[in-house]
């Protein structure tokens, strides 16, 4: 029961965040399967050639979103409500001047950068046809992927999912009234994925003037030195997640061009599969890595690596179970895939069917790599993270690739993807290592401080009577925390209790510091109960704030 909250908290932005990537997934996927029936391979490759511009979204998501949601919530873990909402306003700000940068650019410069895709040349047409209206959606995409992240860990995840199930359940059914009845082709793809994001963006005006949400901007406060700095942060905490997404960019640039000098615009289709297959899968391990940013920076900040390493423990092993068996049937049925895509009649279908057995293989040390670079990131280790990310997404598969391309022809590209995997994870083990020896407070690759955990306890009851809370009182009596303390603490939880009902979930985390002890008390009950009553809330001692969408007070004390 301990664990019951971080369970809950876990769960209540995990679904949220699958259904954002499911749906980002998906349209995707479809958007693939529709060019691929309606268009045929030329439009699909197509699709693959633009994947490099696509995938920006993707970085932008991961600088400013999650390292400006990671900067954000440890600053409400310290308490900072001003602090958090500047890191807030920063990263929407920077990501709206970033991308409109960027559409400028594609716009000014649109047959540099298509020539600069190297498409193969019956590809050209589709490619320029398909970039107009991709160009147009890349700001509103962007900004909208970058506001829900924020969105999602402010209380409100139900909301995120819905604008971007929104956006893309918009984009799957003009792709079908598009391509399927106006005959629009592959203009029409890309049309009805900009209209998407756009009704998308117009429905997120809903949080701005939403009385409930905890992040605010602060125009008013925010300077041009301050932001210049505050950017930098952000995307040096941000970096290491961005890089995946970067290296995935110039990875598939690359493996674009290997691919299809070696088979031809065959060579992009497969490819192209086998990304989308890679998608499906990622619906589960980038959703829970995802859920872990978010959830990490608080616990790991509070020192409660009890809780820490029972949803790491859960995570892994719900993620690797469903990695597994998506890799099987992939491997015993990769026709599948392949009839989703017309790709099951090509002459040398059996090329195909290998192709995609090896390259699912990647799919189970992808759920370790991933994970990885969250937590990395989540405790503010960019290094490592950065590290994982590097060899996994870029420098592992290009090694390999040229390692084994000359001994066992193309079936050594898409093994590449596999043993990058594995030598991405290796390096982490060894840097941890390398890094624990001048660092000994910590042990093992999720950096956990094994000192503090014999110094720590918690307790979980659902009303005030709970035989939990004697337990606690019993502790902090071994401790010699004085009794007003403790009648201090029982008044504050009295009044928890009474105010949602008497019965509601929370959670107490004790540490037994050398100067003193602090006692964290999250719980799920009415957010307007430690935001509007300051009964408790002026003593020095006591600190309060809304966090992941629960109520954290933090009690300290110190020792004679």
């Amino acid at each position: 029961m301990q664990n019951k909250i971080i369970d809950n908290k876990f769960r209540e932005i995990l679904i949220p965040t699958m259904l954002i990537a499911m749906a980002l997934n998906i349209s995707i996927i479809v958007d693939s399967s529709f060019v691929a029936n309606y268009i045929g391979h030329n439009g699909q490759a197509a699709l693959q050639v633009l994947e490099p511009l696509v995938l920006l979204v993707t970085i932008f998501e991961w600088l400013f979103g999650l390292g400006g949601q990671i900067l954000s919530l440890n600053k409400k873990a310290e308490f900072d409500e001003e602090g958090s909402n500047h890191y807030f306003t920063v990263a929407i700000l920077t990501t709206i001047v970033l991308s409109v940068i960027i559409l400028a650019v594609c716009f000014m410069f649109k047959n540099p950068i298509i020539s600069m895709l190297h498409p193969t040349p019956e590809v050209v047409p589709f490619v320029s046809s398909y970039a107009t209206f991709v160009f147009i959606s890349f700001p509103l995409a962007t900004i909208l992927a970058v506001l829900t992240q924020f969105i999602r860990v402010d209380g409100q995840p139900n909301l995120a999912s819905a604008l971007i199930i929104i956006a893309n359940a918009i984009n799957i059914v003009l792709d079908y009234v598009f391509l399927g009845y106006l005959h629009m082709g592959i203009e029409g793809a890309s049309l009805a994925t900009t209209i998407g994001y756009a009704v998308g963006l117009v429905c997120a005006l809903k949080y701005h003037f939403d009385s409930k949400r905890t992040f605010k901007f602060l125009l008013s406060k925010l300077h041009i030195k301050s932001w210049i700095k505050s950017s930098f942060e952000i995307i040096k905490i941000g970096s290491p997640g961005a890089s995946m997404g970067l290296f995935d960019v110039v990875l598939v640039f690359s493996m674009n061009i290997i691919l299809s000098s070696v088979l031809g615009t065959i060579g992009l289709d497969i490819y192209n599969a086998s990304v989308n297959a890679l998608l499906v899968i990622s619906i589960i391990i980038i959703g829970v890595s995802e859920t872990l940013s978010s959830i990490v920076p608080i616990y790991y900040t509070q020192n409660d690596f009890n809780n820490l390493q029972y949803i790491l423990r859960k995570s892994i092993m719900w993620t690797l179970a469903c990695s597994v068996a998506f890799t099987i049937f992939l491997l015993v049925f990769p026709d599948g895939l392949l009839i989703f895509f017309n790709l099951h009649n090509l002459p040398n279908d059996a090329t195909v069917e290998t192709a995609i057995r090896l390259y699912s293989l990647s799919f189970i040390p992808y759920v370790i790599v991933s994970i990885l670079i969250f937590y990395y990131e989540g405790i503010e280790r960019s290094v490592p993270s950065g590290i994982v990310s590097f060899i996994s997404g870029l420098a592992g598969p290009l090694l390999f690739t040229f390692m084994l391309y000359p001994l066992i022809g193309v079936n050594g590209i898409w093994l590449s993807f596999f043993f990058g995997m594995m030598l991405a994870i290796l390096a982490a083990v060894l840097y941890s290592k390398i890094i624990q020896r001048k660092e000994k407070e910590y042990s093992g690759l999720f950096y956990i401080k094994r000192d503090v955990i014999p110094k720590t306890r918690n307790y979980a009851f659902e009303n005030f009577d709970d035989k939990s809370r004697i337990e606690m009182y019993n502790h902090l009596k071994c401790l010699d925390v004085d009794d007003s303390d403790l009648k201090k603490l029982d008044e504050i939880l009295k009044y928890i209790f009474e105010s949602n009902g008497g019965n509601i979930l929370l959670n107490i985390f004790i540490i037994d510091y050398e100067d003193c002890i602090i006692i964290n008390i999250k719980d799920e009950g009415k957010r307007e109960i430690i935001r509007d009553n300051a009964k408790f809330f002026d003593d020095e001692q006591i600190d309060c704030s809304e966090v992941l969408g629960f109520n954290n007070v933090k009690l300290t004390f110190f020792k004679d």
